[in-house]
């Protein structure tokens, strides 16, 4: 999870904006769960919702405050971590998927280069 903190964080999120533990816990769920797709809107947001005692609503709102926040303050950081040029700010889940994606290739990454050292 520290991770995950990390990433968000050197995309310009800090902890003052409620929706960093949010997308904080999205992102960790859908690493959890890749094995099987998982849809933003039916699993993630009423998970979170019941684990932070909040609305579904709530939480996409809170989601959407990051990604507005890493868009306009580190686009370039963000661009990297997809791995190719973006048009448009991504979407919640868009932005979740991305940076799972990303931490989970790079975990794997590194523990195949440590493998082979």
């Amino acid at each position: 999870m520290r991770e995950v903190y990390g990433t968000i964080r050197k995309l310009g999120a800090t902890s003052k904006y409620k929706g960093y533990y949010f997308v904080a816990e999205a992102i960790h769920m859908t690493m959890e769960f890749q094995e099987r797709p998982m849809k933003i809107t039916k699993d993630i947001y009423p998970r979170l919702a019941k684990k932070f005692k909040s609305k579904p609503s709530n939480i996409e709102h809170d989601i959407r405050t990051i990604v507005n926040v890493c868009w306009e303050n580190h686009r370039e950081r963000l661009e990297q971590i997809a791995g190719y040029p973006l048009e448009f700010r991504p979407t919640n889940s868009e932005f979740v998927d991305m940076i799972a994606f990303y931490l989970g290739n790079e975990k794997n990454y590194n523990s195949s280069t440590d493998r082979l050292l």
